[in-house]
């Protein structure tokens, strides 16, 4: 195979015109271009203050133009430098001599794409710029001025009516959008819900699955394809574009060539990408939606930033952590033409006008480190059908004799070799990556037996399980070695067979490691056993988890590396955990992390970890570029403060107390596994207003007795026995205390309920306890409802009280209830009000204004269910007269 062509990405800059809404504004242009490569533009708040940037292109379409009769934009002279979108020779025969020399954008980048094309490389054409800056225009074009586009795809076919006959030439078209991070196939009529999946191919990379590819023998077909695709392509009218695209374009043209009489195939991807425009909310005049489908389209391009960035980073010699082209879905796509096999190119268009100064900065300073990217492009050259044919038939031939040596009991022994691998030039296998060490593992082939060693402590999984010793490998075994850096094994000749190899994706292996976690979309409940039909929220938290994994741990390795002493763990929340009603709540994946020194513990939620993950792999890099790790708590992304942890819950059903009934219960606390955590002993008593037990004869058959009286419960919390993680670790121990700052002896963990009562606005916590795996808590708490209402009454039936175990770690503050928020009677704790009280009008008037407006709550509420009564009374009545009157025949009942 050729050797790669290392070079940089091309990059040009366009200034447009000023549009009508800078014009209305009065702007003035910032932008000045100088020799045809250089930029230079002008801070309008310090007009001394200049900067200036040099790229293979800059092309000057700001001024300097006409249009001629059918409407093309052309030059006014020879004094302009105006650039247009396409050779003026090629359209325009009859225009003056000096227009022949003009720039063009087509010539400098089109007919750049072209030729890789025709030489047989992979080529990509971006478009990057503000909302409103003229991407649009210069990649597909308005009327007559057809942009690069439509103008490539044109030259194409007309080239391919010139070449010899010994050629043969297939071209194949698709196109697609990229918006909200869904992918949505833009040339066919049937839209998938939730877009189509990204997947990966360890031949031709990330690719979308079951995207439409159309087989094109003319321009005109072409031209059809793009106004459907056109059409269908998500805008948005924003303040600074009336028709701001609001998605990524991207279309694909697979260009194959066939030379007949040198047995040779050429075939080239070429890429041309419309980018969604980039903007500042408050200038673009984004809001609500829009604002929060921007947000979307600038995080996409900001991971796009950051690919660059990192890559521009590599370019320079620099060790970089890795190339998150996994974080969204536009750099997966986009990972073969940014530092890949690609030959590539990038326009960037800026505003001329001096209220976009930040944006068209921002655009230059991204275009400047966009070039600095090397790509190792390579000429994509196979042997034709004909010689491929022969080859696999003489492959059968070989196979054939590797059966019959094996047949007859012989073994076909393979020169013995063992190849270490590691970040260390002295290996076989040189293997960068986070989590690599410099000797990572050996690979050794003894007589066709293929085994993997691990080195001392290096992480290699295989089928999704750690090993450390030597293990055997089979055909098509998945191997992971540090961190992330994951292989498919693919075994001798004679152990293969015809089995699909696409299955082996990227997913594939995170849901391997998912599954050897205990984590699987049938034990998250996906499937809905009363319809049959998988539930998508499900779906979503395990596509969450497996994205999830890696990052996981790279943040571990990174840890380790910087001797943090953190140890980062996914979890799903909600896992086994229920409302009230005993329905599932809504499960989601979060990370916990645990100090291995300390035994301290954080909860992240999904998008904080992704966040920290940031913040790591920037003081990470810090690091490696010999920078002080040693720094303030406030300032290490590892660290955070300390809070409460939640551990576990309990369901103590409350239809006994609408009976009159005493429960006496002794329950699981499950923590978001599923797995028991504690037991609980608890108590609810029916009680008189004293407190005093209820006697068998108080009990009740219909709950309905108790409308519109008293009824007095209590809650007893007696202990908790056998906490599981504080018997884990002697540290960790539990106490009876006060809701006082922990004392510097005390342990690390304190251990506490909470629970919430019908209509109370507060969640009640009981006192914290210390130091005792099988805690005497002993905490009672009297509450009443002065009328029960049919609401409370069907409460009761139907709910559970829910009691939450709490963790407390050493610094953080204690959970406790604001008491002024409670309403209390005769000294216990009101609940079934109507009408509550604020803590503000209770706090202004005395225990007998207090009692007073009780009384008259209460004497209201009896008079209102009296009226409720005779209303019923006399509609039953009237129920009962008009069915006599129905039954009498004509002539009685008068």
């Amino acid at each position: 195979m050729e050797a790669p062509s290392m070079d940089s990405v091309k990059v040009a800059v366009r200034v447009r015109p000023f549009n009508q809404r800078e014009k209305n504004a009065g702007s003035r242009c910032v932008i000045s271009m100088q020799s045809g490569t250089t930029t230079i533009i002008h801070d309008p708040k310090n007009p001394e203050h200049i900067k200036t940037f040099t790229f293979d292109l800059a092309y000057w379409s700001h001024s300097g133009f006409q249009r001629d009769k059918d409407g093309v934009l052309i030059s006014t002279g020879s004094n302009s430098e105006f650039a247009g979108q396409v050779n003026c020779l090629k359209i325009k025969f009859y225009l003056y001599f000096f227009l022949i020399y003009k720039r063009d954008v087509f010539r400098d980048l089109g007919q750049g794409v072209l030729d890789s094309a025709w030489q047989g490389y992979n080529a990509t054409l971006l478009a990057y710029g503000q909302t409103g800056s003229g991407k649009s225009y210069s990649m597909i074009g308005y009327g007559a001025d057809k942009g690069i586009i439509p103008n490539v795809c044109e030259e194409l076919f007309k080239a391919t009516e010139n070449k010899g006959k010994n050629q043969q030439y297939q071209v194949t078209f698709s196109m697609l959008e990229i918006y909200n991070e869904q992918v949505s196939d833009l040339l066919s009529k049937t839209k998938k819900a939730g877009g189509l999946k990204v997947r990966e191919d360890q031949h031709q990379g990330f690719y979308v699955d079951g995207l439409t590819s159309v087989p094109c023998d003319s321009y005109a077909q072409i031209e059809r394809l793009m106004e459907q695709g056109l059409k269908a392509r998500t805008t948005a009218a924003t303040s600074m574009n009336a028709t701001s695209s609001r998605s990524h374009m991207l279309i694909s043209i697979q260009f194959k060539q066939v030379f007949l009489d040198g047995d040779l195939t050429k075939q080239s991807i070429i890429n041309l990408v419309d980018l969604a425009g980039s903007e500042r909310q408050k200038s673009s005049g984004s809001e609500r939606d829009r604002l929060r489908e921007g947000s979307r389209i600038n995080l996409s391009l900001t991971t796009l930033g950051n690919v660059i960035s990192a890559l521009a980073d590599v370019a320079m010699g620099k060790r970089v952590l890795h190339i998150p082209y996994r974080d969204s879905v536009l750099t997966r796509l986009l990972q073969s033409a940014l530092g890949g096999n690609s030959k590539t190119l990038m326009i960037a268009a800026i505003s001329p006008a001096d209220v976009c100064y930040e944006e068209t900065l921002s655009t230059l300073r991204y275009a400047e480190r966009t070039k600095k990217i090397k790509n190792k492009a390579v000429i994509n050259a196979s042997p034709t059908e004909k010689l491929i044919k022969e080859l696999k038939a003489e492959n059968n031939r070989l196979l054939s004799k590797l059966a019959g040596l094996g047949n007859s009991g012989k073994r076909v022994a393979d020169k013995t070799s063992s190849s270490d691998v590691g970040q260390a030039p002295s290996n076989k296998i040189i293997l960068q990556g986070l989590g690599i060490s410099d000797k990572h593992a050996t690979f050794t082939n003894t007589d066709g037996e293929v085994t993997v060693t691990p080195q001392s402590k290096c992480r290699v999984i295989v089928n999704g399980v750690p090993t450390v010793t030597k293990t055997t490998l089979q055909h098509l075994d998945r191997v992971i070695l540090g961190s992330n850096s994951a292989y498919l094994y693919i075994g001798f000749p004679s152990e293969r067979s015809s089995e699909d190899l696409a299955r082996f994706d990227y997913d594939f292996f995170q849901s391997e490691l998912a599954a050897a976690e205990g984590v699987s979309v049938d034990k998250l409940g996906a499937l809905n056993d009363k319809d049959g039909k998988v539930d998508p929220s499900i779906l979503a938290v395990f596509q969450d988890y497996i994205k999830l994994i890696p990052l996981v741990a790279e943040a571990n390795q990174m840890s380790e590396e910087l001797m943090k002493g953190l140890k980062m763990e996914l979890k799903v929340k909600n896992l086994a955990s229920s409302d009230s009603k005993g329905y599932d709540l809504q499960k989601e994946v979060i990370v916990k992390v645990t100090n291995r020194e300390t035994q301290e513990v954080w909860i992240w939620s999904k998008a904080k970890f992704i966040n920290r993950k940031y913040l790591m792999e920037e003081f990470y890099q810090h690091f490696l570029d010999g920078g002080d790790i040693h720094v303030a708590q406030e300032d290490d992304p590892f660290w955070d403060p300390i809070e409460a942890i939640h551990l576990g819950s309990a369901h103590v059903w409350l239809q006994s107390l609408a009976y009159g009934i005493k429960l006496e219960e002794q329950v699981e606390l499950l923590n978001s596994e599923g797995l028991e955590e504690a037991i609980v002993l608890i108590n609810i008593i029916p009680c008189s207003s004293t407190g005093e037990a209820n006697g068998e004869d108080d009990v009740v058959i219909d709950p309905l007795e108790l409308l519109g009286k008293r009824i007095d419960f209590q809650i007893q919390i007696i202990q908790c026995l056998g906490v599981k993680w504080l018997k884990e670790n002697t540290r960790r121990g539990i106490q009876i205390g006060y809701c006082a700052p922990l004392a510097p002896e005390c342990s690390l963990w304190v251990l506490f309920f909470s629970y919430k009562i019908y209509d109370l606005p507060i969640t009640l916590y009981t006192k914290p306890v210390w130091k005792n795996v099988n805690a005497k808590i002993e905490e009672t708490i009297h509450f009443v409802a002065l009328n029960a209402s049919h609401k409370f009454l069907n409460y009761l039936q139907k709910n559970a009280l829910i009691v939450d175990l709490w963790g407390l770690q050493e610094g953080c503050a204690e959970l406790n209830c604001t008491q002024e928020d409670l309403i209390t009677w005769e000294g216990n704790i009101l609940v079934d009000n109507t009408k509550t009280l604020t803590a503000q009008e209770t706090n202004q008037g005395t225990s007998n204004q207090m009692a007073e407006l009780y009384l008259k709550l209460l004497k209201l509420e009896q008079e209102t269910e009296l009226l409720r009564n005779i209303n019923r009374e006399l509609r039953e009545e009237n129920m009962l007269l008009k069915d006599t009157l129905r039954g009498c025949s004509p002539g009685q009942g008068q």
